[in-house]
């Protein structure tokens, strides 16, 4: 039976929390009873029968005591789950309702359907379009509301013992069990602890109740258990990949229907396949992650984000373990579907690194390629900072978290952007946000946002370097970008080391060209040598000034 909007409406999250907390503490009040039985010594100087007697009463006890602890638990588990996931589908009710409204659509909330509200005064046609888009938003949150139901029935029937407890990771370990039952930490050192004592089990329940577990920063790489970002991303983009899979199936369904059908209405027609091919884009990204995963070039791959939003991080090498540390940041239209392109420059600056320290071993370097915020996709919105500030959040937590789940000495870090990829760099280091690095390279930057290098908050001592080709067309467009992003990173006031570069190609009447703005990772260009030595923490073979 599908599950009306109504219903959804009249859910309370207070009283699913108000079963948490008591469940909670029912339960860590039960296993704290019990541990103090098991540590009393009054029966220990007893002898005969009567003190095996007793030491065997008391073992039982303690054994009811922990079973009903741990039953307490995960009804508390059950009722924590639900409330999320109560709190999880109102929001983005409120969310789609903001949206219909915008389009002056309504929900009824008795059929779960989008339909025109009172106040709608347009032609038929926008009302099927709003509908087309809006439909496929409300079936998701229905969907996932009738999930959520079964949590909430489960969670009532655990606690009226209509249901046996199931197995699951019922830790008698206070910190443990509390933080099985609450919010995990976002602060990254305190995920890592924690991620640390957690057992496999454990770890795969966290996965069950939330797939974008891997994505949490701090999380190991690739620990020894193999239970990390990279496991748990894998499994997550197997899903994702099905999912786009069956979303381009069934869209392309029914523009086929559509087509075969008399007197096609141009207007939903179009904004039908506008979707499809939103949904083919998508299905190709997961593809392309997929792919360079399994490259064969020797060179170990692991996936360290992924998201339903266009999101995506894949390392060269086991950041975790590597003595040097590289984050490269691609720029506008660079899109998972582009992953490959961005992986073969990651791929360059990993030898080039090596290369110019050949004490580094295999395991000593790794570089990651970060598309971890909503990049421009066209040259009109790279003009402007808003998605730069948007996603600065992410890359400062994304950097925090490398340090948190790192084995050993401290690596040096560098961080690489390129084009816009450099403005997000900047805003991850300024506006209130530190990004933990302790090298910067602006590559063809239109602006980092800051005025100075010195305004960029980055670790102590850290370097900022600047390379800008002299044919790149970015020396064009950044007379524009320099009112909304910021000055040249390469201007001598700026602050930065700036690096040198190959020109590359001259356009029509030798002015700037597009394909130096690429040219950066070309073997032989002296700004990949460049790149590499600071990666490498060792002087770069040609710094055109300041010193």
């Amino acid at each position: 039976m599908t599950l009306p909007v109504a219903d959804i409406d009249r859910w309370s999250v207070q009283a699913m929390r108000t079963v948490f907390h008591a469940a909670s503490a029912r339960g860590q009040a039960t296993l704290e009873a019990s541990r103090q039985l098991s540590s009393l010594t009054v029966f220990d100087t007893w002898e005969g029968a009567t003190a095996e007697a007793r030491r065997h009463a008391n073992a039982v006890i303690r054994q009811d005591l922990d079973a009903h602890g741990n039953e307490s638990l995960a009804v508390a588990a059950a009722a924590g789950k639900a409330a999320d996931g109560i709190e999880h589908v109102q929001s983005a009710l409120r969310a789609l309702r903001h949206d219909a409204a915008e389009l002056q659509m309504t929900i009824d909330p008795m059929a779960n359907k989008v339909v025109p509200s009172a106040a709608f005064n347009g032609p038929p046609i926008a009302a099927l379009v709003a509908e087309m888009q809006l439909q496929p938003r409300l079936d998701a949150i229905v969907a996932q509301a009738s999930a959520v139901d079964a949590e909430l029935a489960s969670a009532i029937n655990l606690a009226d013992e209509d249901l046996p407890i199931p197995p699951g990771p019922h830790d008698n370990r206070p910190p443990i069990q509390d933080a099985l039952c609450a919010p995990l930490p976002d602060e990254p050192k305190q995920f890592n602890a924690l991620w640390q004592r957690l057992t496999p089990e454990e770890k795969d329940w966290l996965y069950s109740r939330n797939h974008d577990i891997g994505n949490r920063a701090g999380m190991p790489w690739d620990p020894t258990d193999h239970l990390g970002k990279d496991h748990y991303n894998r499994l997550h983009l197997q899903e994702l990949r099905q999912q786009a899979k069956a979303d381009v199936d069934r869209m392309q369904h029914c523009v086929d229907e559509m087509l075969a059908g008399h007197n096609v209405d141009d207007g939903a027609l179009y904004a039908l396949q506008s979707q499809l091919a939103a949904a083919r884009r998508r299905l190709q990204g997961y593809q392309a992650v997929l792919a360079d995963l399994d490259r064969s070039d020797g060179l170990s791959r692991y996936l360290g984000y992924l998201d339903d939003t266009g999101h995506v991080a894949v390392a060269i090498g086991n950041p975790d373990y590597a003595k040097r540390n590289g984050i490269f940041v691609p720029g506008t239209g660079q899109d998972p579907a582009r992953l490959p392109f961005s992986d073969a420059r990651a791929a360059a600056m990993y030898n080039a690194a090596r290369g110019a320290d050949k004490a580094l071993g295999p395991h000593d370097v790794s570089i990651t390629t970060w598309m971890g915020y909503d990049r421009p996709m066209t040259l009109s919105h790279a003009a402007f900072p808003d998605p730069a500030r948007t996603g600065a959040g992410r890359l400062e937590a994304f950097e925090s978290g490398l340090r948190a789940s790192h084995i050993g000495p401290p690596s040096i870090d560098t961080v690489i952007g390129h084009s816009y990829g450099s403005t997000l760099v900047g805003a991850a280091a300024s506006g209130g946000h530190h990004l933990a690095a302790d090298n910067v390279i602006a590559v063809g930057s239109p602006g980092m946002l800051v005025d100075r290098a010195g305004g960029l908050s980055l670790a102590p001592g850290a370097h900022v370097y600047a390379i800008r080709a002299a044919n790149d067309i970015i020396g064009v467009s950044g007379v524009v970008t320099e009112w909304t992003l910021g000055p040249d990173p390469t201007a001598p006031n700026f602050g930065a080391r700036s690096l040198a570069a190959d020109p590359g190609p001259a356009g029509l009447a030798w002015l700037p060209s597009i394909d130096p703005h690429s040219s950066y990772w070309d073997q032989q260009n002296i700004a990949l040598a460049n790149m590499g030595a600071v990666i490498a923490a060792v002087a770069p073979p040609r710094i055109l000034g300041p010193q």
